[in-house]
């Protein structure tokens, strides 16, 4: 029996809520970076008059007066992290960039605590929780136009308020963040104890593809396969890569992936595929501009994508017209979820693109074939009709190319399996809450056995903004 056909058992499902991450920067209070004239760890922005600080006890501490020192690049999207033991006075970030300069920072001294902040004219004061004090952990998180603020309880985070910021609204410009950082800003009495920075895992994640080889098979090293996953923000998302160890739960985030599609901005568009292409020994991408036009953009690109921050130059499709018929090789508004796959039998490209059916109003796929990864692509065929198709994949079983996909906003866990032989529904042992599933199936060879693993996520709105969701979960068919 094919096993895309038998019965996929839960494995595990975990919620995933900005706690992991690839770290950016960090405060080092090893060594007396204050006294040290051998080197210069945080350089002094400003410095008041009556200053007095120091390092020790693994702690930089401030006695009186006021300081700002440098500790790392600003970058569109990262979080900002610091922690405390005594606060009497006022600590916290201080973000630069060449248009415009903000700062959230906590303040606790005879009129409360609270966070203030402050960019040009707006000023904001923001009241705490609860339960929260001015030693308790907080996080800034940086959306272009935007600060988003959290706070750690109980080992967590958890989201305080969001402060819109029109003088950042570009920060995600190159040009920008480039010459942009963020610094450290103390006065009063204040131990400080933490601060880092980092690109985190958000709210919750969603969308996973396998990093796959050009014909479909999955990249399987030392171990380790990897897949993408889009990071949802308390608004908004960008690409992520994960490391994973098939049939456990040890993830890694391992790589970012931005994009900028020629005018200077690194977007974060997401749900996106890569291959590595071993005849042309370059990666190739598809992916949907989510927050730029709804369409396609594509690219390639030499440098591994799987590790560290990267942005591939890409192209937007082809915008198409209201009187383009919807099997047309043309970008239209709302096209989303692609998949790409080299067919060597017959020595052609498969691309399948989500798309909004003109004569439902619901998504179907459609597919398409050509001789390039990325033009001239011929209409073949589209999916059956019938609830609406999300999160399509295509996999090789012993040969043969398969297609996989979620469907349906009212039906749990219902899932389509595309052959040559027609459509058939997946089987699920304890389904997950993924209304309109999403279609990952990876098949790996661990040890002496073949396993397919089915990674999906359900929609359990990690935020008020309504494309937040995603629990992570894992089934498993055997051959």
């Amino acid at each position: 029996m094919n096993p895309l056909y038998s019965e996929f058992k839960r494995k595990f499902g975990i919620s995933m809520y900005k706690n992991m991450g690839i770290e950016l920067g960090e405060m080092s209070f090893l060594k007396d970076f204050v006294n040290d004239t051998r080197g210069d760890l945080y350089p002094l922005v400003a410095k008041s008059d009556d200053c007095a600080e120091r390092v020790g006890e693994n702690q930089y501490q401030l006695s009186c007066g006021s300081a700002e020192r440098v500790f790392c690049q600003l970058f569109p999207f990262a979080t900002y992290e610091i922690s405390v033991e005594k606060l009497c006075g006022e600590v916290g970030f201080v973000f630069r960039m060449p248009e415009a300069i903000a700062s959230v920072t906590m303040v606790s001294g005879k009129e409360g605590t609270y966070l203030s902040y402050k960019c040009a004219e707006h000023i904001e004061k923001i009241e705490l929780p609860e339960g929260f004090t001015a030693c308790s952990p907080w996080l800034v998180t940086l959306r272009p136009g935007y600060f988003d603020i959290y706070y750690r309880q109980n080992g967590g985070a958890n989201y305080l308020t969001t402060v819109d910021e029109p003088l950042f609204a570009e920060s995600n410009r190159y040009e920008s963040f480039k010459d942009g950082n963020v610094s450290l800003f103390a006065s009063g009495e204040v131990s400080v104890i933490s601060v880092t920075s980092c690109l985190d895992n958000g709210v919750s994640i969603a969308d996973f593809r396998a990093v796959r080889y050009e014909d479909g098979t999955v990249i399987h090293e030392n171990g380790k396969i990897y897949f993408t996953a889009s990071i949802r923000t308390h608004a908004g998302n960008y690409q992520a890569i994960f490391s994973w160890v098939p049939g456990t739960m040890r993830l890694e985030m391992t790589g970012v992936l931005f994009f900028d599609h020629g005018d200077g901005f690194w977007r974060g568009y997401i749900a996106s595929i890569i291959l590595y292409n071993r005849m042309a020994k370059k990666w190739y991408v598809w992916t949907s501009s989510f927050e730029h036009a709804h369409i396609l953009a594509y690219g390639q690109f030499e440098g591994d994508p799987r590790f560290g921050i990267n942005v591939a130059d890409v192209k937007m499709m082809e915008k198409a017209s209201k009187e383009d018929p919807d099997s047309a090789f043309l970008g239209f508004v709302r096209d989303e979820d692609p998949d790409l796959i080299y067919d060597e039998e017959n020595n052609r490209w498969l691309l399948a693109i989500c798309r909004l059916d003109k004569r439902t109003g619901k998504y179907v796929y459609v597919f398409f074939e050509s001789d390039d990864p990325f033009e001239n692509f011929r209409y073949i065929g589209r999916g059956v009709e019938g609830a609406c198709e999300t999160g399509g994949s295509f996999l090789r079983v012993d040969g043969e190319i398969f297609f996989v996909c979620g469907n349906n906003f009212d039906a749990r866990s219902e899932y389509r399996i595309y052959s040559k032989d027609g459509m058939k529904e997946a089987r699920f042992r304890y389904p997950d809450g993924g209304f309109r599933g999403w279609g990952c199936v990876i098949p790996v060879t661990l040890g002496a056995r073949k396993r397919y693993f089915w990674l999906t996520f359900d929609r359990h709105n990690g935020s008020s903004y309504n494309w937040s969701y995603g629990n992570f979960y894992c089934f498993e068919a055997e051959e």
